[in-house]
């Protein structure tokens, strides 16, 4: 017999039900009962470790990652690192995008290791010598490695949080840069396919030296894109007409971010037509 004991009520009743619906899809004997308003009492009376495996273990897993770990991010951005609710609400899904292994571009996301391994050993270790277990114990005695992902997460969704706001404070200022500038050029064409090549309103290639110059005019954004974003700025073209097949390329979607309206996506193809006709 296993008892599971938790400080909060609500705690049991969420592990409780879970509880209730995976055993429902077993043929093998279970024991299972509440226990007062914090405690479960559980009992397989056959194949009992790889019961504990295949039943109890994920249950408490789907529970830590489902309904703590983003309370426990959240005490650790607001005690470790001073951020107030409204950023906390900002940086929270960077954590755990970064923990579900979704942002693949972030140097360090090879190192960060899924929430479920760590809490997989930890909870196997914990359950082979115990009948009685303490939630709160648990967490507090056998999850420091996984709490040390929490802060070391933490910490890159900070750093992504706050490039991402740099970013954005950059787009904006460009977008005013725009909006404020006079056209040099009505409209331009831009083809991408595999390399950029951008054509003035009458069809004709602008050479990259010509490009280079314009782009040489706008000098306050060190980390600016010089073959296209910069020149483009400078032209600001009340229009852009964008022939690809890739809209998802990172400067795509920055030029998208500063032109906004003024982009339109077209086809290769059609843009081959419009030199045609």
């Amino acid at each position: 017999m296993i008892e599971i004991s938790f400080n909060e009520p609500i705690d049991a009743a969420y592990v409780f039900e879970h509880l209730q619906k995976r055993l429902k899809k077993q043929l093998q004997p279970f024991f299972l009962r509440k226990h007062k308003t914090h405690s479960i009492l559980i009992n397989f009376p056959q194949n009992t470790n790889e019961c504990i495996k295949q039943i109890l273990i994920p249950v408490l897993i789907h529970f830590i990652i489902s309904q703590k770990e983003h309370k426990w991010i959240r005490s650790i951005l607001h005690t470790s690192f001073y951020y107030e609710e409204d950023e906390i609400q900002q940086i929270l899904p960077i954590a755990q995008s970064l923990l579900r292994g979704r942002r693949k571009s972030v140097p360090n996301q090879k190192r960060i290791r899924k929430s479920k391994h760590l809490l997989s050993k930890a909870l196997i270790n914990y359950l082979q010598n115990s009948v009685r277990f303490n939630f709160e114990s648990f967490v507090t005695f056998r999850l420091r490695e996984y709490y040390k992902q929490l802060l070391y997460v933490s910490e890159i969704a900070i750093d992504e949080y706050k490039l991402e706001n740099e970013y954005q404070n950059f787009i904006e200022s460009l977008r005013q840069q725009v909006l404020k500038k006079e056209s040099v050029i009505p409209y331009v064409h831009i083809v991408y396919n595999g390399k950029f090549v951008v054509y003035d309103e009458f069809m004709m290639p602008i050479s990259y030296e010509t490009l280079k110059g314009y782009g040489e005019s706008i000098r306050d954004f060190e980390y600016m894109d010089r073959e296209l974003i910069a020149p483009l700025t400078a032209l600001a073209p009340q229009k852009i007409y964008l022939y690809t097949t890739t809209v998802d390329l990172a400067i795509i979607v920055t030029l998208q971010n500063i032109f906004q309206e003024r982009v339109s996506i077209h086809t290769l193809q059609e843009f081959t037509h419009g030199q045609l006709n």
